[in-house]
This record gives C-alpha cells, sequence and structure tokens, in this order.
C-alpha cells in the first residue's frame, strides 16, 4: 500500500497555489487603496465639519493650519482664529496629512480649502471646497 504524494501531485497543487496567489494579490492591493482612499475622505469630510462648527459658533473662519500625518495613530489639531481656539478639533487617522486654508475668492467673502493625503498613496488627494461647495479628487499635490 501507498503512503504519501507523488512529485506530479506535488507540483500541480503547487501551481494550483501559485495561480490562486497570482489572482489574490492584485485584488489584495486594490483593497488596501480603496481603504486609504476612504479613510482620507473620511477626515477630509469630518475636518469640514468641524470648521463648520467653529464657523457657526465663533461667526470667523479659522486661521491656516496642517495636521500632519501620525506614524503611529491619530493626530489631533486645534481650529484657532487667533482669538477663539477649539481644542481637539480635527482628529486625523494615521498616516493621513490634511492641510487648511483660508480663502477670499468666495464672492469676497472668506471661504476654505481643505486637502487631504494619505503617505501610503501617492499621486491622489482629495479636496473640499467650501466656495464651491464640492468635493474632488487630485493628483495629490492640493487643491486645484
Amino acid at each position: 500500500m501507498r503512503r504519501g504524494f507523488t512529485l506530479l501531485e506535488v507540483l500541480v497543487v503547487f501551481a494550483i497555489l501559485g495561480i490562486l496567489v497570482r489572482i489574490a494579490i492584485p485584488l489584495y492591493a486594490r483593497y488596501v487603496n480603496k481603504a486609504y482612499r476612504g479613510t482620507v475622505i473620511s477626515d477630509v469630510k469630518n475636518t469640514a465639519l468641524a470648521v463648520e462648527a467653529f464657523i457657526s459658533d465663533f461667526k470667523t473662519v479659522p486661521d491656516n493650519f496642517t495636521c500632519p500625518p501620525s506614524g503611529y495613530g491619530p493626530a489631533v489639531c486645534n481650529l484657532t482664529d487667533g482669538t477663539n481656539t477649539l481644542t481637539g478639533a480635527v482628529s486625523v487617522s494615521k498616516n493621513v496629512s490634511i492641510t487648511y486654508e483660508k480663502v477670499s475668492t468666495c464672492d469676497g467673502e472668506e471661504s476654505y480649502r481643505i486637502h487631504g493625503v494619505h503617505a501610503l498613496l501617492s499621486g491622489w488627494g482629495f479636496c473640499f471646497d467650501a466656495c464651491l461647495g464640492r468635493y474632488v479628487e487630485t493628483d495629490g499635490t492640493g487643491c486645484p
């Protein structure tokens, strides 16, 4: 009575596993990129909500700020206009950087733009322009 596998059977199993791995790795990479994008989109939208809360509370647009990426966990940033401060208003996920800039091009009134990028996702960013009231994908260099 024969025990074990023949060389041919082992090679066939390795060939099938190789095919499955070649299919799975690109799918995994695509899902990881989608997760990174979702994180940036969420952080930009949450920052916009925090800025709107600041404007509602203090009737002024906060000063420019950059919330740098943290490789160890979420980064927390404050919103301020020089007089009023909203402490811990912006929480940014690990490896995400948010740049907020005050602009005065919206019908003569102050408005703002928020741009987010992920440190592990090059060539892609997400922007919210409050004057236009829309979100757009960018090439990662800033809001258009």
